[in-house]
């Protein structure tokens, strides 16, 4: 069957690197400094570089797996291997999955913008705002969404620019010393950066729409690539500025740093980088959207338009109901370690079992 949908709905390869980046850059990227220092503390950097190499490995994997699905996704890999029934199980865990990601990252932003900027607005007005500003780019189609992503990659990528602010305040020895941990720390500091590089998952689902998809490999590791690089960058520039033990108590450090940006226009900068990253939490939301949406359509052959309100819907009542810090922090914690049982245990498993498959199928037909 054919691995990739009508030409008309797909896009070209090179949109695969603001896709896959697009759902990196979110609303972690203003606070994981101050959560991955726990462990390797100011060697936390290598943890950074360790992940996103084991990313490459990943997308490797994936490739493969979809190389081998029927109509190139998981969805159907799933029927391919367990049956019809037991794959939709599947895949409506994987729907599970998408949908607490969406309500992580919205309420995650919230939380920022009830902090800094409007902390007498409802929850569920701000909720309300963001999920449908997210569901009416989803509901324009795949090449809409993409379009979207390129947001994703412009404006985390300013921030390189704006980093050279703090860095006349550096302190380089901040870094040092070096190398003076051990695997466990840096196992440690790896675990927190993880959520943070979550998104190339998606990639499972949204395949078949990327025109040419065989020869799109090169495209998802030079992704994985810049947001590895954009990462370490800014760790490093966090790390020079402010101390191990001023990072451990500093819950938005980006948007700290922000803050001695100065100009004689603008009195309040941190406001501009609060604002601006709806537009980077875009991206994930409707890549997220849009994978739960399609899931439904092929799992249980419900109407886009229909599931992504049902989504939607789903989100909200979630995003709503999280008021609490602790259950802020909890949902946070669950999606993370989700999202790493997916990609280093699920991912792997699939990819030796199904060479184990093949290679007794090889052999049957060899014996034949």
């Amino acid at each position: 069957m054919s691995k990739q949908v009508k030409e008309s709905l797909t896009v070209s390869p090179f949109f695969l690197f603001f896709i896959i980046h697009g759902t990196q850059t979110s609303v972690g990227m203003l606070n994981f400094q101050s959560e991955i220092v726990e462990g390797a503390e100011q060697d936390a950097w290598i943890s950074i570089l360790l992940v996103g190499f084991s990313f490459h490995l990943i997308i490797w994997m994936m490739y493969f797996l979809l190389k081998k699905s029927n109509n190139g996704d998981i969805l159907s890999l799933h029927q391919q291997m367990f049956g019809k029934w037991i794959g939709n199980i599947f895949n409506l865990c994987f729907y599970g999955y998408i949908i607490l990601t969406v309500s992580t990252i919205v309420r995650s932003y919230i939380e920022i913008l009830q902090v800094w900027v409007f902390p007498y607005v409802h929850l569920w007005e701000l909720s309300l705002v963001i999920v449908l500003a997210s569901a009416y780019i989803v509901s324009g189609g795949f090449r809409v969404v993409t379009g979207i992503c390129f947001w994703g990659v412009v404006l985390p990528s300013v921030v390189l620019v704006t980093l050279y602010f703090p860095l006349k305040y550096a302190n380089w020895n901040n870094l040092l010393p070096l190398f003076n941990h051990n695997l466990g720390d840096y196992i440690a500091s790896a675990n927190q950066t993880i959520s943070n590089y979550l998104g190339p998952e998606l990639l499972l689902i949204y395949f078949p729409f990327i025109k040419n998809n065989q020869n799109s490999q090169k495209w998802a590791h030079i992704s994985i690539a810049y947001t590895t690089i954009l990462y370490f960058i800014i760790t490093i520039v966090s790390f020079v500025y402010f101390n191990i033990r001023q990072l451990e108590h500093t819950i938005w450090p980006i948007l700290i740093l922000s803050k001695i940006i100065q100009f004689p226009f603008i009195e309040r900068f941190e406001y501009i980088y609060i604002f601006a990253w709806l537009l980077v939490i875009l991206p994930p939301c409707c890549v997220y959207l849009w994978g739960g949406t399609r899931i439904l359509k092929t799992t249980i052959n419900l109407k886009p338009k229909r599931s992504l309100w049902i989504s939607s819907a789903i989100v909200i009542v979630i995003v709503i109901n999280l008021k609490t810090e602790i259950s802020i922090e909890n949902i946070i914690s669950f999606q993370s370690t989700a999202g790493l049982v997916f990609l280093y245990c699920y991912i792997p498993t699939l990819f030796f079992g199904l060479n184990i498959i093949n290679f007794f199928k090889k052999r049957k037909s060899l014996e034949n």
